[in-house]
């Protein structure tokens, strides 16, 4: 069964969540439960730069349209999405560094 452009997007954004969690250090006592604290604490530790965190609030806000608008992305901006959402997560690697 074929997913929608919409569903394609919102699961590329929970696969980045999740990537962007397991980047943190294990040694995080609290980990962040905003974006906005996981960016800043993953930029903090060095393992993302401005460009990535500009692409990651650039993604989050294309996932907000989407959730919230009726209309369907289209399918070049869909793989587009998901090429660059694949990008960052091959970008933060396999896990966690140590502390």
């Amino acid at each position: 069964m074929n997913q929608s452009n919409a569903n394609r997007i919102l699961e590329a954004w929970v696969q980045l969540e999740a990537a962007l969690r397991a980047a943190l250090p294990v040694c995080s006592i609290q980990p962040p439960t905003q974006p906005l604290e996981l960016l800043s604490a993953l930029r903090i530790n060095g393992q993302i730069g401005p460009r990535e965190e500009a692409e990651v609030m650039s993604l989050r806000e294309i996932r907000n349209r989407v959730a919230h608008d009726p209309d369907e992305p289209s399918i070049q901006e869909t793989e587009a999405y998901e090429e660059k959402v694949e990008g960052l997560i091959t970008l933060l690697g396999t896990g966690a560094s140590p502390c």
